[in-house]
């Protein structure tokens, strides 16, 4: 099978070819994307494909843009298999547990981690390549930061809340805080530096999309990027900032929201504690919000009730209290050789 690469770098980037899938491996096309998995392992997949669409549509939406959704999305039972069905000459990397070759809309994962052999979760793992490949169409591969990158899909796939909130206040009270303009040149490979490095690339992705006038600003971004504009003139178009201000705005903005003083605090379990109270503040504020929007739903039901003379609605009952639990998935990210791919 032969794929080519999709969007505006299409025309620079040679076709390559996909093996043949694996004995004992069957393979379903179903709308545009093309599945590949072991056939033993049909019910798993098939929980990844009735997903699919509901994953697709809400990481598109970030971008403001009609994507192409033609993908091939090969799922191993092992990183050995992976392997085996990755494009011919492009192996992913010994310790990847998913690999978006975003230019040609293909998809690898696999069921077990390296190494480690256990589960990764793969609705997890799916939604963050899925992310990669979406923003690479929404801007016709067009280049962009890394750090704007893997934000963007750690952001999606909402992976390792947690611990990147540990991370930033580690960084914080420790003043070990990288500067994008660090991220912009390479990512750290030292394994603190890297948590550092995704849990601010996150962050900062996550403050450009605070608000519902930040979500416009955001596909403005999108679309000066697809336009051709660069990264600095596009930030500049849609926010109106330099990389510099944005990122004096974003530091300025963790000091007002996490209002604690991480030094005061020693231990991964206080630290954990501290994040989830940051969590938890923050569900608070946004189920009071929710439940002001519902008492202002219901009083214009009791108004045009009663201008209609009919019964009114019946009374508002209060939700009860959710259970306040981030899970985490664990997986991180790096990229190798021009691609993104998801450890676990």
């Amino acid at each position: 099978m032969t794929v080519t690469s999709v969007g505006a770098a299409a025309q620079e980037t040679p076709e390559f070819a996909l093996p043949s899938p694996l004995e004992g491996y069957e393979t379903e096309t179903i709308g545009a994307v093309t599945w590949t998995f072991p056939e033993s392992e049909r019910g798993r997949v098939a929980e990844l494909i009735e997903g699919f669409d509901d994953h697709w549509a809400k990481v598109v939406s970030d971008f403001g843009e009609v994507i192409d959704d033609e993908l091939v999305i090969r799922v191993a039972r092992n990183p050995r298999e992976m392997r085996a069905m990755a494009p011919i000459g492009h192996p992913p990397p010994d310790y990847a547990t998913g690999v978006a070759y975003s230019r040609w809309g293909v998809i690898l994962l696999t069921m077990s981690a390296p190494q480690t052999w256990e589960p990764p979760d793969l609705e997890v793992v799916l939604v963050h390549e899925l992310s990669h490949v979406a923003l690479y169409r929404a801007v016709l591969g067009n280049p962009m930061p890394r750090w704007f990158n893997e934000g963007v899909a750690i952001h999606q796939s909402e992976v390792r809340l947690l611990p990147r909130m540990e991370s930033l206040l580690r960084a914080a009270a420790q003043r070990s805080m990288l500067r994008l303009s660090e991220l912009d040149k390479h990512f750290p490979d030292h394994p603190h530096e890297v948590n550092i490095a995704y849990a601010q690339s996150a962050d900062v992705v996550g403050f450009l999309r605070r608000s519902n006038n930040d979500e416009r600003r955001f596909h403005r971004l999108v679309q000066s990027l697809r336009d051709g504009e660069t990264f600095d003139t596009a930030l500049a178009t849609a926010y109106g900032w330099t990389r510099v201000g944005l990122e004096r705005q974003w530091r300025e903005s963790l000091r007002t929201r996490y209002r604690i003083l991480p030094a005061l605090f020693a231990g991964s379990t206080i630290w954990v504690a501290a994040a989830i109270l940051v969590v938890f503040a923050y569900r608070r504020r946004r189920r009071y919000h929710h439940l002001k929007l519902e008492q202002m739903a219901y009083s214009e039901q009791l108004e045009a009730a009663a201008a209609a003379s009919e019964p009114p609605p019946p009374p508002l009952s209060q939700p009860a209290p959710a259970a306040d639990v981030v899970a985490d998935t664990g997986v991180p990210i790096v990229e190798h050789d021009g691609e993104s791919h998801t450890l676990h």
